[in-house]
């Protein structure tokens, strides 16, 4: 068990006498493994704190949750940069991460010990994301890797709990999307209509395949297939200045693809556009006509929203993506098929955003039942209960 005491009443030359002398407390006791337990002490002003803490440490040896102090005593920064040295990640998503860490996370917790961070400082973070005008989403995105450090310290003992347990982040929206505010056909026609020549295909490469801008601008004539899409890359901006790089999918390993159906009239456009633009480098269908490089999802996205502004539309390239999951799955598709097109992480992840959109099954249902029932002659239960 942990003992508390005042070294200065142990003095052996000048023992303190007095009962109330002001000296700090010590409170003393052994790590996990008995006897053999490495012994450990700590210090505090008062009587009061000493045997809190002794008492929670003897609590947590008695739970299995020890965790030796002295581990997450380091700062928080320097923790999240070997962290980030021992990953493998995307170089979209390593840039992301690094980002959220340089811009917000180290200038307010950086200096901060591992070990020090409660619920409370978690909060006021979030809060003062919120106050500098980020939205609930944007707050999400940038605690992930914060998130992921305190997780992988919990993890490796260097810590006993994740200060995210408890803490009271902004509430973030429902993921469902609003189908009424989704461009209809006719106007995902006029954005391509609209748009520069040489990259007007991409408008309906994404509304007809569902892909992300960066999946599209990474795109090459060797992907299209007989009836489908094979979908390997897409571009994305490296970390630190790196520029523009091709990495593997959202979500994926690189050498992962995915095959989306091909529309037949997408086919044909595709091969048109290619005899009268040619292809660029590696056979990519779009590029830069000024350097001949890969066109950056930044450049893209500028492109579109002086078109959108043109038309009086207020949409972005990701509702495009919107489009093509809400027609499919309003027409009967199966959700899975289309989870599985779009590439998401999980099914989950589709249902929660386009799982209304399903046509209603309780028709349907009523038939099925009603076959079922009738034949087991469930009526006659009631005739002879009469």
């Amino acid at each position: 068990m942990a003992t508390t005491f005042q070294k200065c009443k142990k003095d052996k030359d000048e023992p303190c006498t007095k009962a109330r002398c002001g000296h700090a407390w010590t409170v003393r006791y052994r790590e996990p493994g008995g006897r053999s337990g490495r012994q450990r002490e700590k210090t505090f002003p008062t009587k009061k704190q000493a045997e809190a803490h002794g008492n929670q440490m003897e609590a947590d040896k008695l739970s299995g949750t020890y965790v030796d102090p002295k581990r997450g005593a380091v700062p928080l920064k320097a923790y999240a940069q070997k962290w980030m040295e021992r990953q493998h990640m995307a170089p979209n998503t390593e840039g992301t991460y690094d980002r959220a860490f340089r811009l917000h996370i180290y200038p307010a917790l950086g200096d901060r010990l591992l070990s020090s961070l409660r619920p409370a400082d978690i909060e006021k973070l979030g809060r003062d994301m919120t106050t500098a005008g980020l939205t609930a989403n944007s707050v999400d995105a940038y605690m992930t890797p914060l998130r992921a450090v305190c997780k992988a310290a919990v993890t490796n003992g260097d810590i006993g709990r994740s200060p995210f347990l408890g803490a009271k982040l902004p509430k973030l929206p429902s993921k469902a999307v609003d189908e009424t505010r989704l461009p209809s056909g006719q106007q995902v026609q006029d954005i391509a209509d609209e748009f520069r020549r040489d990259w007007a295909l991409s408008v309906w490469l994404m509304a007809g395949l569902g892909l992300r801008t960066g999946e599209m601008l990474g795109l090459r004539v060797g992907d299209f297939l007989d009836d489908r899409v094979r979908v390997r890359r897409q571009v994305t901006r490296g970390k630190k200045g790196q520029g523009l790089v091709i990495g593997p999918l959202k979500h994926r390993h690189e050498g992962d693809w995915r095959d989306i159906p091909l529309p037949t009239n997408l086919s044909q456009a595709v091969a048109a556009h290619v005899a009268v633009y040619g292809t660029g480098t590696d056979g990519a269908l779009f590029q830069n006509a000024a350097t001949g490089t890969l066109v950056s999802t930044t450049d893209y996205s500028a492109a579109f929203r002086k078109v959108i502004k043109t038309l009086g539309f207020e949409w972005s390239p990701h509702d495009l993506r919107h489009w093509f999951a809400s027609t499919a799955l309003s027409r009967g598709l199966p959700l899975l098929d289309v989870s599985r097109w779009l590439g998401h992480k999980s099914i989950n992840e589709t249902a929660d955003t386009y799982g209304h959109l399903t046509p209603d099954s309780t028709g349907r249902a009523i038939k099925v039942m009603d076959v079922a029932i009738s034949q087991h002659r469930a009526g006659l239960v009631l005739d002879e209960a009469a």
